[in-house]
């Protein structure tokens, strides 16, 4: 179509020259059918050609006395149409192996290039770090996903996730996705007194460490607080020690001197309150003390002669 209408225009341009007396020049149909059959050939361009050598030879004039042409292309109601074509994106992804759209407990990894809502895997969501993004103390995984890699705290080297009051951290600390891991917990250092003697126990809040609780101090049980300095303690060997000193819960009233379990005849006795024992104090009237001593734990007491 283009190249008829081409034709057409340039047979036109030639047959009104043919006949252009105004320029001095008669021009036969044939010859310049003959002579310019590069016009044939020429695109429909709307802007004017230049004259070649040969308009030249035949005195054409050389001057813009052409007017264009414009060409537009009408289909149906004036306007343009194009046939609309299936989306075949998820078809060409699922053909290289694009075959996931959705991963709801990590990151997607393997983007498809015709369509980015398919892709190939699933990376755990730790893995989203670039090896020299992961410094010290933490570690670099030896794996990867998607080109990502895990920084993580080695639980070998930070066991510790929490130190429960009143231990506190010790040494290096490890940060992983914002939670703080420890090396070690550890007892404030005056948590010294273990408190673990006889019928001693400590005072406030006990921190355990290594399976040993300590103490900020000590001190003995509820009713160790005599020293029995008198009469001595009922039981000796129940005392709680404390800076050196021993403290009972129960001392003597009484000094448990008495042993008689009735009072002899002849004999004038006492019976002591905390023993409930008898103790012979003298002879009974009208008898005497022989020689005035003690003689087995008794009084030998004696009727005196009668003259």
């Amino acid at each position: 179509m283009r190249k008829q209408l081409a034709i057409g225009l340039s047979w036109f341009a030639l047959t009104g020259f043919g006949n252009a007396n105004q320029f001095g020049v008669s021009i036969n149909s044939q010859d310049a059918a003959s002579k310019y059959t590069h016009l044939k050939e020429a695109s429909l361009n709307q802007s004017f050609e230049p004259m070649s050598r040969a308009s030249l030879e035949i005195g054409l004039p050389m001057r813009n006395s052409f007017q264009t042409a414009s060409v537009s292309f009408i289909t149906g109601g004036g306007e343009l149409s194009f046939p609309e074509f299936p989306d075949i994106s998820p078809e060409q992804c699922k053909n290289f192996g694009f075959t996931l759209t959705s991963c709801p407990s990590g990151n997607p990894s393997g983007i498809c290039p015709y369509n980015t809502a398919y892709f190939k895997e699933c990376c755990d969501a730790r893995y989203k770090y670039n090896k020299n993004e992961c410094t010290y103390p933490n570690t670099v995984s030896g794996d990867s996903c998607g080109g990502k890699f895990m920084c993580y705290c080695d639980r070998s080297l930070y066991p510790e996730t929490k130190c429960v009051s009143p231990q506190i951290p010790e040494g290096d600390t490890c940060v992983e996705e914002g939670v703080p891991y420890y090396s070690k917990c550890v007892c404030p250092a005056y948590y010294n007194q273990t408190c673990d003697e006889q019928n001693l126990q400590g005072v406030g809040e006990g921190c355990t460490q290594d399976g040993v609780t300590k103490y900020t101090a000590c001190q003995c049980k509820a009713g160790y607080n005599m020293t029995c300095s008198e009469l001595g303690p009922v039981t000796p060997t129940d005392y709680c020690l404390k800076d050196g000193v021993k403290y009972y819960n129960n001392c003597k009233t009484c000094e448990y001197k008495c042993t008689l379990d009735s009072c002899p005849d002849g004999l004038v006795c006492e019976i002591e309150d905390c023993s409930q024992k008898y103790c012979a104090i003298g002879c009974a009237i009208g008898k005497v003390d022989l020689d005035n001593y003690w003689c087995d734990g008794a009084l030998r007491c004696w009727m005196p002669a009668m003259n």
